[in-house]
């Protein structure tokens, strides 16, 4: 049912698309969870082990990249942060409710700052858009001397409410500068739910890659694990495409397209209802003769 919703409101989203953020996010809720617990090859990732378990970790990583549209089911969405595999700080931010992603429109207040997208200027994400700082109180670094840090956001959720049902709503990882160990990741970087097109810019400094996967947590599709994708996809990229770099549940949303459930209910394989009709038809059969 969600699907049809999500189709049949794309047009309500179509006349405001690249309108600014408007709803009203709330502040953090709930506490840091504490124990984090490492998932994947990356000893010093952060998850919160209560939230997402292996299963379901490694379904995400293997799902097909398709392009993940994201409308809202109810007139608020919870987004709780899992947790991050990635070495760079990012910021998860709310950045259209209303409509399709308009690039150009979010990428030419950078290019009149300067044509840098390191900061010094303008900065898009702020206090409110931003959902989450990904690896607040435990950078790379920090983890790196002693890996006993914790992430202080992981385990907390913000609502997003005021939304419109079937509004189309759009993600932005803000990814930060890492420069450390042989790493040489020296640009901000700006990465968005949806299709590659929304990963694309006149002056090429996005990659027209899709960097968000989801996987169904519930029949049905309006709880999601979604993972993100923290770098560069294009040519020479040495990204792992794991898409386990920043991973989120996001409640009260409809993708546009199918995604992998949890526990799925198996659809009647063409045998058994072939086996259904001819006992239905024998069953009738009987029925005309014993009258």
């Amino acid at each position: 049912m969600h699907k049809k919703i999500a189709a049949g409101l794309l047009a309500l989203s179509a006349g405001a698309a690249g309108t600014a953020a408007a709803a009203p996010i709330s502040s953090l809720i709930g506490t840091t969870t504490t124990p984090q617990v490492q998932m994947g090859p990356e000893w010093f990732s952060r998850f919160d082990a209560s939230l997402i378990t292996s299963s379901q970790f490694n379904a995400l990583k293997t799902s097909p990249a398709a392009p993940l549209g994201l409308f809202a089911t109810s007139e608020k969405v919870r987004v709780t942060y899992v947790g991050t595999g990635a070495a760079r700080d990012s910021n998860l931010f709310l950045a259209s409710d209303g409509g399709g992603f308009d690039t150009a429109a979010f990428w030419n207040p950078i290019y009149a700052s300067g044509g840098t997208n390191n900061l010094s200027i303008y900065n898009p994400v702020n206090s409110s858009n931003q959902l989450f700082q990904t690896r607040a109180g435990c950078s790379y670094q920090t983890a790196k001397a002693g890996n006993t840090c914790l992430a202080t956001q992981i385990g907390m959720s913000r609502d997003i409410t005021g939304l419109t049902v079937g509004s189309q709503l759009v993600f932005g990882l803000q990814t930060q500068r890492l420069v450390y160990d042989g790493i040489n990741l020296p640009n901000v970087e700006y990465f968005f739910t949806g299709p590659g097109s929304t990963n694309d810019d006149p002056r090429g400094w996005n990659d027209d890659a899709i960097h968000a996967r989801a996987f169904a947590l519930d029949i049905g599709d309006d709880r999601l694990l979604v993972g993100f994708e923290d770098t560069w996809l294009g040519a020479g990229s040495r990204s792992d495409r794991d898409f386990n770099d920043m991973v989120f549940i996001f409640e009260g949303v409809a993708v546009e397209h199918p995604v992998p459930q949890d526990n799925p209910v198996p659809a009647p394989s063409s045998a058994a209802l072939l086996g259904l009709g001819l006992g239905l038809m024998a069953w009738h059969q009987r029925r005309r003769v014993t009258r």
